[in-house]
């Protein structure tokens, strides 16, 4: 049986925009557009990787107790080594710092894009979370 790998998003909002990374140098999807996430750690909540993940990629302190649970998605992904996630997706309105690409040998760019024109350079499962939770459901799943 194949394990369910933890993986956390957070969505920044500023100006009915939200801020992405695009991905480069990784081997998976480069030259897409990625909300800032990362993998969950051993003996690491969700919630905490989420705001270590904001810090390591895009430079911003979130205040932990201002994330809010926006969507969890169980997502099977055929083109991945790892085959199944467990993605959760977190938004948060307090956080101090001017972004900034804080990782790019892995990150071309980021870049503050229009929350009701997404393009299609966005990765697939999270354009999808992101129109799922306009939607205002909590729980998805992908792929599969």
């Amino acid at each position: 049986m194949s394990p369910n790998y933890p993986a956390c998003y957070l969505i920044l909002r500023k100006d009915n925009k939200i801020l992405f990374v695009q991905r480069e140098n990784t081997g998976y999807m480069d030259g897409m557009y990625s909300l800032p996430a990362g993998r969950v750690e051993e003996n690491e909540t969700f919630s905490l990787a989420v705001v270590r993940e904001a810090l390591e990629e895009v430079g911003v302190t979130v205040n932990p107790g201002s994330i809010t649970h926006k969507l969890t998605q169980h997502r099977y992904a055929a083109t991945s080594s790892f085959k199944q996630w467990v993605d959760v997706f977190f938004e948060s309105d307090d956080w101090q710092g001017t972004p900034v690409n804080k990782e790019p040998q892995v990150h071309s760019q980021i870049k503050w894009i229009d929350c009701n024109d997404l393009p299609d350079s966005i990765m697939d499962y999270q354009k999808w979370a992101l129109e799922t939770i306009a939607k205002g459901v909590s729980y998805t799943e992908f792929g599969w």
